[in-house]
């Protein structure tokens, strides 16, 4: 008898957040299977109760990269939804803090220090998980993955998913590749012009689920009203140059724009993967959404605003707005 793969994780509630901001932040998120893939194997998470945002990968044949990516999501809902996991890793961050315990500064929050964990708790659950079935021994995925609390930004990277920031105009990568390209760049054995045709761009050297432990990239950044934060997959880089992406985040009039252009962009160029964007655009707290306006319709295969569903006829952007005053923040 063949072997039954578990069922994608269902989609959960998230306790509410009791973070405090100055910034209003305007959300969406787009994923598309792409012109030439079956299935998408990719996966993003919106929670806006903990102004969490992430992006995973999946990889792997029958079905793998789908229950990779799924589980991932599902493992970083749980974590921060469990109030217990959160007093535990505020506790162990003032026991390295007491301890004086070397951090960088990355590292040196407990909000960091809770994504981290977070990504690294996904991770054992998705190995665990290929342990115990055969058709799943070789699954893993991308991440990349944003926590914001008051005045920063709390990113976790691992694989080839990136992160970007628009600021006055400009779009700077916040994220490293764990790629093979990259590594090769790094070592200086690729001339500037062969990297065009370096024909393993999309071998990855890090990814979660392969192994037990992963070293997860931690960055750290300082919100501006008015930047823009886009997380997204490879399906998108490897069609739609920097500068493209730059243009577009400088002349959409809004998240949800920013995405269904982005998703168009790389369709148009092929569309050989899935393609998986979310936008984070940052506003004064008095900041109000504008009237909701029809959105055009989405491309073939795409689901937006929360994962699995598609954005309702006439949907806003997503608004999160700083919590009232009077509530205490978690340190």
């Amino acid at each position: 008898m063949a072997e039954s793969l578990p069922a994608a994780p269902p989609t959960g509630a998230a306790s509410r957040s009791t973070t405090t901001s100055k910034h209003a932040l305007e959300t969406f998120g787009l994923t598309d299977v792409g012109l030439v893939r079956d299935g998408n194997e990719d996966a993003l998470l919106l929670l806006e109760s903990e102004r969490l945002f992430v992006v995973a990968d999946g990889m792997g044949g029958h079905s793998a990269g789908e229950v990779a990516s799924a589980f991932t999501i599902e493992a970083l809902r749980s974590f921060y939804g469990n109030p217990d996991l959160t007093k535990r890793v505020k506790s162990a961050y003032l026991r390295a803090k007491r301890a004086k315990s070397e951090m960088t500064a990355a590292e040196a929050s407990p909000h960091a220090l809770r994504l981290r964990k977070a990504v690294e708790s996904a991770n054992i659950s998705v190995y665990r998980l290929a342990q115990q079935h055969e058709q799943l021994r070789d699954m893993g995925t991308t991440l990349v993955g944003a926590a914001f609390h008051r005045n920063f930004i709390h990113i976790a990277n691992v694989g080839d998913s990136r992160m970007y920031r628009l600021r006055s105009g400009k779009l700077r990568q916040l994220t490293e590749d764990h790629s093979l390209l990259n590594e090769y760049i790094r070592m200086n054995l690729l001339q500037p012009e062969e990297i065009e045709s370096f024909p393993y761009k999309n071998v990855i050297v890090r990814a979660l689920g392969l192994q037990e432990q992963v070293v997860v990239d931690l960055f750290v950044d300082k919100v501006r009203r008015g930047d823009q934060y886009l997380l997204c997959s490879d399906g998108l880089t490897d069609l739609v140059r920097d500068e493209e992406i730059e243009l577009v985040l400088r002349n959409a009039p809004s998240a949800q724009s920013a995405c269904y252009r982005l998703t168009e962009l790389a369709k148009a160029r092929g569309g050989h993967d899935n393609i998986t964007t979310v936008m984070v655009r940052v506003h004064s707290s008095k900041w109000a959404p504008p009237r909701p306006v029809v959105p055009p319709a989405p491309p073939a295969g795409a689901m937006g605003g929360p994962p699995s569903m598609p954005p309702p006829p006439g949907a806003a952007p997503v608004v999160i707005p700083p919590p009232p005053p009077g509530r205490a923040p978690v340190d």
